[in-house]
């Protein structure tokens, strides 16, 4: 490790590349898919709310220009997770996770397609798009035997990579044979290792110096397979090992982005900046291991089964100063915002204000009236 650089400078790499900062936020219709392939792609859900705290000023119509024209694809990709991103990047996140969508349990990729899953995808490449139960309907009225297992038959082509989804009907998603699809979308010009490399270096274009743990958990790889990958960077000389202050662990950063971190270090910008972050933001996610250890708030994960819907994560500058439960179902009128707690020695008037300014924009955006209760301390 020849080099070392400042935490405060890797953290302003990561919001700089993450667009959360001021000078990167987009500002127009066509920032939308530069953006999602900026931050390594949006967790379906929560998409909208990722994209309005990058935008000085966001208009939900903007994503769905790009979805419904097929620039932006959805796919269970990184741990899994159904993830929304740039349709001419989609391959590479599909064969970079196969090796993990082996592994799952629940819609696993097979290794191989039998006769039975041939004469699925010629049906549905006849006569598709469908949604799963308009499949399970339509094949199984035409092959009775296969009824039954006619989903699963369906999940496995798209696992495969023989299917893909291309956009929703009332709320489902809709798959169709990839060489039907309105474009183009070709997994086999990629191979898994070059898919894999691919993704590695992806995760630091985004994150910067990064652990080998940091990468596996962002995408969903073991540790074993990730240190072959990053062994495999190391001697191509596309990536290095730096040291970051207040760590002793080895953290490895893209050859290139080498001089980026040396200007931050030296030019390091002062930020007073709050944005609002859902869930799936993808800073919570690429730093979930160690948010206290670099940005000073131990925020965690919503329990869905506890009725938290929402744990906003409050972001001032570069430090994560506090969260709050945020209640926004779609019956009611109210964006309601309580239990907001803020580390002590941010709970300052000027700040508290700039958080209820943002929370007003959040409320805006879905046309709900802002309440918000008093912030406690810890």
């Amino acid at each position: 490790m020849d080099r070392a650089f400042p935490k405060e400078a890797v953290k302003e790499f990561v919001l700089q590349r993450l667009r959360l900062t001021p000078d990167a936020l987009g500002k127009c219709m066509e920032d939308v898919p530069k953006i999602v392939r900026a931050i390594g792609g949006l967790q379906y859900g929560g998409h909208k709310l990722e994209l309005l705290s990058r935008f000085q000023a966001f208009k939900s119509e903007w994503f769905d220009y790009w979805y419904e024209n097929h620039k932006l694809t959805e796919g269970h990709v990184l741990r899994s997770a159904l993830r929304i991103v740039d349709s001419d990047e989609y391959v590479y996140y599909f064969m970079a996770t196969r090796n993990v969508a082996r592994r799952r349990k629940y819609h696993n990729c097979p290794n191989s397609l039998k006769p039975e899953h041939l004469l699925a995808l010629s049906f549905l490449s006849k006569n598709g798009p469908f949604t799963p139960s308009e499949f399970r309907r339509s094949f199984g009225a035409e092959h009775a035997q296969y009824g039954s297992k006619a989903v699963r038959l369906l999940y496995d082509l798209y696992n495969y990579g023989k299917a893909a989804r291309m956009g929703r009907k009332r709320q489902k998603p809709l798959f169709q044979a990839i060489e039907k699809l309105p474009y183009n979308l070709d997994v086999s010009r990629v191979s898994e290792e070059e898919a894999q490399e691919w993704l590695f270096l992806k995760s630091l274009d985004i994150y910067g110096p990064f652990r080998p743990r940091d990468v596996a958990h962002w995408v969903g790889w073991n540790l074993r397979e990730t240190g072959q990958i990053l062994d495999a960077l190391v001697e191509a000389d596309k990536v290095v090992c730096v040291s970051v202050e207040g760590s002793q662990e080895p953290h490895y950063v893209k050859t290139e982005d080498l001089q980026v971190l040396e200007s931050i270090s030296h030019n390091l910008p002062t930020h007073s900046f709050i944005r609002i972050l859902f869930n799936d933001d993808a800073l919570l996610l690429g730093y979930y291991l160690r948010l206290r250890d670099y940005f000073g708030y131990d925020w965690v994960y919503p329990q869905f089964s506890n009725g938290v819907v929402w744990r906003a994560a409050v972001l001032y500058g570069r430090e994560l100063i506090g969260d709050a439960v945020v209640d926004m179902y779609e019956d009611s009128k109210l964006f309601d915002v309580r239990r907001l707690v803020l580390r002590r020695e941010y709970a300052r008037s000027e700040i508290v204000s700039k958080i209820k300014e943002e929370f007003a924009r959040q409320a805006l955006f879905q046309g709900k009236t802002l309440r918000m209760t008093h912030a406690s301390t810890k």
